[in-house]
């Protein structure tokens, strides 16, 4: 290579040395791009995952009413609020099953604040201790404030019902009369005062 001129010397190096010098630039360019998402990353505020419901209205939209409704600055935190995933409602098992795989995860890692879904469903995982007794966040005066509350058999307030929840009916969601809905806070919530407001914002419609 030192005697040769730079053509020479270049043509000699991609002879030999072309396959690592591949396998360098994209190990470099993985940890740049990796690097950058996680700087880029904005921290979760909140999530929430309304399971089987069927609205026409974008998840964008009910992220960012939320946002602005509870004050979230959506510049500097993602807010998160899936509607598109199905349990009971969907026609093929393996998208039930990445719909579970999706839940368990957020759940899992702490990542899931709130999640509503049908009653049946609901009581299986209220159950197995999923959601918090919603006495500790809610006083007696604002739980009456909803239509109808969740209780299990120990007189634990575990959830509210979707079905009457204006915020529910203005989106049309849960419109199927032989099912009802219910919403709780996931116990190891990390935003325990945001997943209440996200209960109120659906009481309340929007602000």
């Amino acid at each position: 290579m030192k005697q040769g001129n730079w053509r020479e010397r270049l043509e000699y190096f991609w002879m030999y040395y072309k396959i690592p010098f591949i396998a360098a630039v994209l190990i470099v360019a993985v940890i740049i791009y990796f690097g950058y998402a996680k700087i880029s990353e904005k921290e979760n505020a909140f999530s929430a995952i309304l399971l089987d419901v069927h609205t026409d209205v974008p998840e964008e939209t009910l992220e960012e009413e939320f946002a602005g409704y509870s004050g979230i600055d959506t510049s500097e935190y993602d807010v998160t609020i899936s509607t598109s995933l199905l349990f009971s409602d969907s026609s093929s098992g393996s998208y039930a099953m990445a719909s579970l795989a999706r839940l368990y995860t957020q759940i899992g890692t702490e990542e899931l604040d709130v999640c509503m879904m049908t009653e049946e469903d609901f009581e299986q995982y209220a159950q197995a201790g999923s959601f918090l007794d919603l006495r500790d966040i809610f006083s007696e005066e604002e739980l009456e404030q909803f239509p109808k509350l969740y209780t299990d058999g120990e007189g634990k307030v575990l959830g509210v019902y979707g079905d009457d929840l204006p915020g529910i009916r203005r989106i049309d969601g849960y419109s199927d009369n032989e099912t009802e809905s219910v919403g709780g806070i996931l116990y190891n919530t990390r935003h325990s005062e945001t997943a209440k407001q996200f209960l109120e914002y659906l009481l309340e419609g929007e602000k």
